[in-house]
């Protein structure tokens, strides 16, 4: 293997040691290096690279207990581009446990050394690591490109003509060929290489039980995964296959064990808390889900995913659990965490920089409306929602998308169909569609939705066809049917009361109990913002049927 020559690399350190940067900056001095910039955080070395490309980087992976991670500032370089395919990422450590090290392999630096190491050891490394990425150049390009099928296509010229790196590729080969789908194409190399070993290697093992889980071959991809669960760096793998199988044949006890051992084994993984929050919600636990959301807040804060978004998941979260929760004392233990949350992650300055549109004051109001729908109080959530409403219209030029979801959920759980409906289609036309809480949102709320309206809009029509026949008992009773179901629906609650009118004038005495219901509609209309065309409506029923009620008192 030919030396590695230093002397016309651009190298940069990341580490918040400073002793340590020094240190380091000395070696790579003494093996030639001339350009050696140092960096003593996360934020820095992604400054420094917007300034210049680097041939190599060597980082830290901690920089500081409330700072970006080696693990974040990797993947932020690679998300946005700011280092080339050809950049060498070396990560760095004195820590050597478990889930630090599962955390690196997911990342897949070009080495991971552990601290400490002597010159000639960084230098063989580096020298190793480097022939590496440039023999596999071409691929790299091709996959940061997101060119996968002429990605495919050198790996496989790569495995029939360098031995060196066969392995390599042809794993590379695999997860390449899932993105593309052709997961028959996967098998046949994967059982290949099987047949040809005698001790399958551990990846194989992994990509095997993952394709027949892509194929829908549950019973095949159990029984492969739980061979991996004795291998101590695959055994994570092994466990969210089987926590995804098990979840996609409906025993959700089994799902939820093996994705709770998963996460315990390698915490540090952002994709298996997503993975965790599904398979949560798909079972209904509730309390999980919400330590899923809470993890994936606290890991995307530092990280190129860093969005609001993170932070209104996790409150949602919550708020599902305090939904689901059988002891009043526990549902109200979680809506107060709700509220905390909220008011503890205002004053991040990692979210309140954010450039996303985004009002804290309307947000912590909605879910604060959320709150009192749990309780009880409609009229009290109404108010705010139209508050909100308007505040949102007077402080920004478009809705803001992230605001979206719990006003819709807030509109939909008052009967406001016609303006939940809006918010949906502005939900499914952006950004947030991407999300996977998001995805679960939109998905829960049509479902529900879809027979709550179906069923509204049926009494409704009925209650209208039975007024307009003179059928004002019938028309009572549908248009009662529909207020249950939509319990602060504008147009229902005026339908309703001019039922009651013309019921009142057929009665020789009111029942009381619907003199009563009569006046809790009217404090309600009273109370609410009317638009032009329901206040019309209301005022021209208003003054009769209070003269009425107080003649028949």
């Amino acid at each position: 293997m030919a030396a590695l020559s230093y002397h016309n690399k651009r190298i940069l350190i990341v580490d918040d040691q400073r002793p340590f940067l020094i240190m380091l900056r000395g070696v790579m001095n003494n093996l030639g290096a001339t350009n050696v910039v140092i960096a003593n955080n996360g934020e820095t070395a992604v400054s420094s690279c917007r300034k210049e490309k680097f041939d190599i980087v060597i980082a830290d992976l901690h920089l500081g207990s409330d700072k970006k991670n080696g693990f974040q500032l990797l993947e932020e370089l690679r998300e946005r581009k700011l280092i080339s395919p050809s950049t060498l990422f070396i990560m760095v450590s004195a820590d050597s446990e478990r889930p630090v090290v599962l955390g690196s392999m997911e990342k897949r630096p070009d080495d991971f050394i552990i601290k400490p190491f002597s010159q000639a050891q960084i230098n063989s490394r580096l020298s190793k690591a480097y022939q590496k990425r440039q023999t596999l150049l071409p691929i790299y390009k091709q996959i940061s490109e997101k060119n996968y099928q002429a990605a495919a296509d050198l790996c496989r010229e790569f495995i029939q003509h360098n031995q060196k790196y066969k392995q390599y590729c042809l794993m590379l080969l695999v997860e390449l060929l899932w993105l593309l789908n052709q997961n028959e194409q996967a098998l046949s190399i994967l059982k290949s290489l099987e047949k040809s070993q005698a001790t399958p290697l551990p990846w194989v093992s992994v990509a095997l039980a993952r394709t027949y889980m892509n194929q829908g071959k549950l019973n095949d991809a159990i029984y492969a995964a739980s061979g991996i669960l004795n291998k101590r760096l695959f055994a994570a793998d092994g466990l969210d296959i089987l926590a995804q199988c098990y979840s996609n044949r409906e025993d959700f006890e089994q799902a939820i064990e093996h994705i709770r051992k998963a996460i315990d084994t390698s915490p540090l993984s952002l994709k298996r808390q997503f993975l965790g929050c599904e398979i949560a919600r798909a079972a209904g636990d509730w309390t999980l889900a919400k330590e899923c959301c809470q993890a994936i807040l606290s890991q995307t804060k530092r990280s190129v995913h860093r969005s609001v978004i993170h932070l209104c998941n996790y409150v949602r979260s919550i708020l599902d659990e305090a939904e689901h929760a059988d002891d009043k004392n526990q549902r109200n233990k979680l809506q107060q965490e709700a509220m905390v949350a909220i008011e503890r992650n205002r004053r991040d300055e990692l979210l309140t920089r954010t450039r996303e549109a985004f009002d804290f004051e309307i947000f912590e109001e909605l879910i604060g409306a959320r709150i009192n729908v749990l309780d009880g109080r409609l009229l009290d959530a109404k108010l705010t929602l139209t508050r909100t409403q308007k505040d949102i219209d007077t402080r920004f030029d478009d809705y803001p998308i992230h605001l979206a979801p719990e006003s819709m959920t807030l509109a939909y759980s008052l009967g406001e169909y016609e303006h939940g409906n809006w918010l949906m289609a502005q939900i499914k036309d952006s950004e947030l569609t991407e999300d996977p809480s998001t995805q679960f949102l939109v998905t829960r709320t049509e479902r529900q939705q879809a027979q709550a309206q179906a069923s509204y809009n049926k009494f409704s029509k009925e209650g209208r066809a039975f007024y307009a026949g003179g059928q004002y008992q019938a028309a009572y009773e549908s248009f009662t049917k529909a207020l249950e179901l939509a319990p602060m629906n504008t147009g229902v609650t005026i339908n309703l009361l001019q039922c009651m009118m013309k019921l009142f004038e057929m009665m020789e005495k009111p029942e009381p109990q619907m003199i009563t219901r009569c006046r809790q509609l009217f404090r309600t209309l009273e109370s609410v913002p009317l638009t032009e065309q329901y206040k019309l409506k209301f005022d021209s029923i208003k003054g009769p049927l209070q003269d009425y009620i107080r003649r028949r008192r």
